[in-house]
């Protein structure tokens, strides 16, 4: 961002650069405890991998999708409706994501079903305009963690490729960062709300009306780079704590976990979370709340370094770090007896938390209910699940009968080889 201006890399926050090397450290530190328990998942071959997806039908899978699509496309609708259980809504609505990895990753190791694959992954972009949030993103988010799956070692035909896509993407970015301001305000019909109150097809209208519209390349970019950079609030917080604020040494930490661990129940007057408020108190920069149909975050690094300063701030990374790797170890090995299904609960559950921007409260709160979530249904549903998806539940008629000769005769090998 500071090359595309021209300008220092301070050139708004005197610890711009402070705030970007103690975030890659940050971020090292984070990740130490996931690449233990990473490098105490054996490697698997592609060849393993086709067997385990072998055990699964892909058309039982393809089923179970589909339902997930319109159930929880459903919820979605009813997050805003009910507040209290929002939080567990969105968790639910991560199902679906397990379900479209579960098919993906069947659809490349089988190469089967490419047409329906690649008419739902379009299907999925498209009503991602449709959300407020600009969920169109998000299958993309699904697509590269299937395609990195399978990346085995980098040549120069895949660095051409990627910078292709990196390239457009970079196009589309930008062109979305100049139209999505005007797009909102028409989804919400002016009602400073984060709600969508347009049908889809004035909605589709009017993102066509507004994509062939003309722009300010430079300034839309700009724009764009200012909301990928992801480092200005920390940096905003490094100018004002602790030089006109102190050290909260865990305070904050502490009230984090206490919204996200005391429910309402108990808390009558627990007040609904207002990120832009803590944003505004620790970069001294006045930014509208909810009130207003947004909401400013400070990020989680954020909030470690207001507790701690810059060397303090990595030990609530070090924990968090644990707390990503060590349950993403027990889902991989213990979600079921197959790769494929529990690869497809990883990505479900954990690609939520890539979010460098997000609020401490807001990433605790999604991490606890998501946690929560997925080991209720490890516990209770993911058996009876995968009994439905294995593919031995959709043998045909010939095909048992293969199977019962084939098994008699393993049988009869068996004896006439023992003493």
């Amino acid at each position: 961002m500071s090359n595309y201006f021209g300008k220092d890399i301070n050139y708004r926050s005197e610890h711009t650069d402070m705030a970007t090397i103690f975030g890659f450290i940050g971020l090292v530190i984070m990740f130490l405890p996931i690449l233990y328990f990473q490098n105490k998942i054996p490697n698997i071959s592609i060849q393993n991998l086709r067997k385990h997806a072998e055990r699964l039908s892909i058309k039982n899978s393809f089923k179970a999708y589909i339902i997930a699509f319109f159930v929880t496309n459903a919820l979605g609708g009813l997050m805003f409706a009910f507040a209290g259980f929002s939080q567990i809504i969105v968790s639910i609505v991560n199902i679906k994501w397990f379900f479209f990895l579960l098919f993906g990753y069947q659809v490349i190791l089988k190469k089967q079903m490419y047409k329906e694959f690649g008419f739902f992954v379009l299907l999925e972009f498209s009503l991602g305009f449709f959300s407020y949030f600009s969920d169109f993103k998000t299958v993309f988010f699904f697509i590269g963690f299937l395609a990195i799956s399978f990346l085995v070692k980098v040549n120069l035909k895949q660095i051409i490729a990627a910078t292709i896509v990196i390239v457009m993407l970079f196009y589309l970015g930008v062109k979305w960062t100049a139209i999505k301001g005007e797009y909102r305000g028409f989804l919400n019909k002016g009602s400073n709300t984060q709600t969508v109150g347009v049908g889809k097809e004035a909605a589709f209208n009017k993102l066509l009306e507004l994509s062939g519209s003309n722009s300010d390349f430079d300034m839309a970019a700009a724009s764009f780079f200012d909301r990928i950079q992801y480092t200005y609030h920390l940096a905003k917080t490094m100018d004002r704590v602790p030089a006109l604020i102190p050290h909260e040494n865990g305070a904050n930490i502490g009230k984090i976990l206490g919204f996200v661990l005391v429910p309402r129940f108990f808390n009558p007057n627990k007040p609904k979370l207002e990120a832009s408020v803590k944003t505004s108190k620790y970069t001294g920069i006045g930014y509208l709340g909810a009130s207003s149909g947004v909401s400013f975050s400070l990020g989680y690094f954020a909030d470690c370094y207001i507790d701690f300063g810059y060397y303090g701030m990595m030990i609530p990374l070090l924990i968090l770090g644990f707390i990503f790797g060590s349950t993403y170890f027990y889902f991989i090995k213990h979600s079921s007896n197959n790769f494929i299904f529990n690869y497809a609960v990883a990505g479900a559950i954990f690609m939520e938390f890539t979010a460098f921007e997000a609020d401490g409260t807001y990433l605790m709160g999604r991490l606890f209910a998501t946690l929560v979530t997925f080991f209720m249904l490890k516990l209770f549903l993911f058996p009876g699940l995968y009994n439905y998806l294995s593919a031995a539940a959709t043998l045909t008629e010939n095909e048992e009968r293969a199977a019962d000769k084939q098994e008699k005769m393993e049988r009869l090998q068996a004896k006439s080889s023992s003493p």
